[in-house]
Formats: structure tokens, C-alpha cells, sequence
């Protein structure tokens, strides 16, 4: 009871303060960040191929596939007939442009598949050095992320939630990474470093898990 009580104020916590970096981030452009849509293959078969539950946008999709040696994306729209991979992410933001093709990932992704909480990884993606911190603040597990003498921050779950890095690769084409990041038992985030100031940021997009 005790441990359901700690997990529903942490929750608490966390939204509460989602809401005020939602606050901040409304000061610092003028408006609320738009948010892209970010699916899964279950939701894109179920809901958007066969438009189950009404009208869905027709154009701007991207599928996003891990692979071992990067992110696979392919510009779709739901009318297309193709197998579609169990772990496939269908993302679609208005006025964002991804490059297709296998996008190269970062090469030792295993060491961020369990993160070390309190520690900098000093990384690289091609020739551009970037830096990661995974930490818990008082508002929950944030995410600092460095390069060109900038941080970028991301609050990304409560306090006490697992989060692992999926891939790391250049997606939106502007040589800096951007990650995909699941939080166990929450959600999926896309952060896209086109869409990202120095500061606190709101994820591009995200996943909740089913169930949430």
C-alpha cells in the first residue's frame, strides 16, 4: 500500500511539473510547442490504416525502425501495403522533415540500454561529440543532453522509472542526435534536435504505453 501511495505521488509530482515546463516553454516561444503524433505498428494497423476511428492525416508520416546498426526510416502513408515490423513507430509533425534511409545509430548502444543514473558519457555520432546525462531531479528522470556548448534538457518520468535509450542517430538532418528514449511502464519519447533550445525542453513526440 505504502509502495502504491509513493508510486500515485510521484506520479503527481511529475505531472505537475510536466505542466510547468508546458508553462515555460509557452514563455519562451510565444506558444505551446506543437507535438507530433508518435504510434505504434498496433495503433497505426488498427486505428490509422483502416481509419477506424475517423479521419486520419494522409501525408507526412514517417516510419521508424531500430536496427542494430541504426533507425530505418521510410516516408508512408496509410494506404500503403507493407509488412510492418512489430516494433515500428510511425511519426508525423507538421513542417518536420525527416531523412530517409538507415540512419547510423550510435555503435554501443548497450551501454545505455540500462543508464547509469548520476554519470556523464562523453559520446560521439560521426564527428560530432555530444555529451549524456541521465539524473534524478526533484521533479523526476531528466535527461541532459550536450553539444555545441549548449544543454538541452528533457524531463522524461517520475522518480524511481527505468528508462533505456533505444537509438541515437541523426534524424532530422541537422548532424546533431537525436534520441529514442522508452521509459519502462510509461511511454516512448522522440526528441528531435530541430525542435530543441538550450533549457528545458518538451519531448517532439510521445508513445504512452498501452495500459497508461
Amino acid at each position: 500500500m505504502r509502495s502504491q501511495k509513493n508510486t500515485a505521488r510521484a506520479l503527481a509530482r511529475f505531472a505537475l511539473v510536466t505542466a510547468a515546463a508546458v508553462a515555460a516553454a509557452s514563455l519562451w516561444a510565444g506558444n505551446r510547442p506543437e507535438q507530433g503524433l508518435l504510434l505504434d505498428a498496433q495503433t497505426w494497423n488498427e486505428e490509422v490504416a483502416t481509419a477506424s476511428t475517423g479521419p486520419w492525416p494522409q501525408d507526412g508520416w514517417y516510419r521508424l525502425v531500430p536496427q542494430e546498426k541504426g533507425v530505418e526510416v521510410r516516408a508512408v502513408k496509410p494506404t500503403d501495403a507493407a509488412t510492418i515490423a512489430a516494433d515500428a513507430l510511425f511519426f508525423r509533425l507538421p513542417g518536420t522533415t525527416l531523412l530517409t534511409g538507415l540512419r547510423g545509430s550510435y555503435r554501443h548502444l548497450e551501454v545505455l540500454r540500462q543508464i547509469r543514473l548520476d554519470r556523464d558519457h562523453e559520446l560521439t555520432l560521426g564527428p560530432v561529440r555530444f555529451s549524456l546525462r541521465v539524473e534524478e531531479v526533484d521533479a523526476g528522470v531528466q535527461y541532459a543532453i550536450g553539444y555545441g556548448g549548449q544543454t538541452y534538457t528533457y524531463l522524461l518520468g517520475p522518480q524511481g522509472a527505468q528508462t533505456s535509450v533505444l537509438a541515437i542517430a541523426d534524424l532530422d538532418g541537422d548532424r546533431r542526435p537525436d534520441f529514442l528514449v522508452e521509459v519502462e511502464d510509461q511511454a516512448t519519447f522522440l526528441l528531435l534536435s530541430t525542435h530543441a533550445q538550450p533549457g528545458a525542453n518538451l519531448p517532439t513526440a510521445e508513445l504512452p504505453a498501452h495500459g497508461c
